[in-house]
């Protein structure tokens, strides 16, 4: 999975696993050529999901690139692209995809053109069947305001727990976004603009709020079109931003520990175990040491019962690539997002 979009990752790693996929995530395009170039060979993936905007090196870019390697030919690459355009999809078969499937996601649609370029193995490695068997949660989700609970939570296969921790996560990050749109409108900086608007753009649609996927959706086309005021609508669509997010913390505030299982899962969790791993693991990233991977595991058992899985994964992704510099920015996202909780949590 090639996608920058942390939320993005999260709800595909969730809908394929679930399914008994085994996910591997790149965060940009650079990344997946290194993995699938630089790796065993022939490469132990049976498909590749590439998003198309993304920092650094993008969709288009990262696929004629593979497409030069021999070995990777027959590999196949699906587009996922926020633009059902004739043209958009043309210019992926020209780059070297295959298909292309819609964002937001719809798992439905997401099956469909998975089984289209790529048969189940008849044997599931270990702990697989476990992990897709997990039966749905019954946490009991409250209405907000602005939010299509029910859209959301198909797009991530029922799974509340999921739904509600992305809810929260980008009312946590909300106001952070909004201080990097007005950083690139400053700037001068329409292109970053444009990608800040289009991921905040495919978060909203993923988990279902409306109003924002609109302002976004606006504000992009504001930002491609010329004698529009900009900043207007950037003013109109940080608003809506916060509204939303107020929305979501007003009702959440008081439904994080309403749900008995997860009261006892939280109860496992050491607060100070997490916080000497979190300690350890930085100071062999600082100085690029090679026992980071064996730490990491450490801090995987000890954050595993509040921290998201695919966002670990993606992490420890990092250090197995000895890419150190982003190793060091996943923990302090980590640590940032989920150490406001631990003294809660004592």
């Amino acid at each position: 999975m090639v996608e920058d979009n942390e939320v993005n990752q999260q709800v595909a790693t969730e809908l394929l696993e679930r399914a008994g996929a085994i996910v591997r995530i790149a965060n940009h395009g650079g990344e997946a050529v290194r993995i699938l170039t630089e790796g065993e060979q022939p490469v132990p993936f049976d498909i590749v999901f590439m998003d198309l905007q993304m920092p650094g090196m993008d969709g288009f870019t990262a696929s004629r690139l593979l497409r030069a390697h021999p070995q990777l030919q027959g590999l196949p690459i699906i587009a996922m692209t926020a633009h059902a355009l004739v043209e958009e999809r043309q210019r992926c078969l020209d780059a070297g995809m295959n298909d292309h499937v819609s964002k937001p996601i719809e798992p439905d649609a997401l099956f469909v053109t998975l089984m289209r370029w790529a048969k189940p193995r008849k044997v599931q490695a270990a702990g697989v069947e476990d992990r897709a068997a997990k039966p749905v949660n019954e946490m009991i989700l409250p209405e907000i305001d602005g939010v299509d609970m029910t859209g959301g939570l198909k797009r991530v296969a029922g799974n509340k727990r999921l739904y509600r921790d992305l809810l929260i996560q980008f009312a946590a990050k909300q106001a952070e976004v909004n201080s990097q749109i007005l950083a690139a409108i400053e700037s001068g900086d329409n292109k970053l603009l444009e990608r800040i608007t289009h991921t905040a753009k495919g978060v909203a649609g993923n988990i279902g709020l409306g109003s924002v996927f609109i302002a976004a959706e606006q504000l992009e086309r504001a930002i491609r079109e010329a004698g529009v005021d900009v900043p207007t609508v950037t003013e109109e669509f940080t608003l809506v931003m916060s509204r939303q997010a107020q929305a979501i913390q007003n009702v959440m505030h008081d439904v994080m520990l309403d749900w008995p299982a997860e009261r006892e899962t939280i109860s496992n969790f050491d607060p100070l175990t997490a916080s000497a791993a979190v300690a350890h693991l930085r100071a062999l990233l600082e100085s690029s040491d090679a026992d980071a991977e064996e730490a990491f595991h450490t801090l995987e058992d000890a954050l595993g019962a509040i921290c998201d899985k695919s966002r670990l994964s993606a992490f420890g992704a990092a250090i197995s690539e000895f890419d150190f510099d982003t190793a060091r920015m996943k923990l302090d996202e980590i640590t940032k997002e989920y150490s406001a909780n631990w003294e809660q949590i004592k």
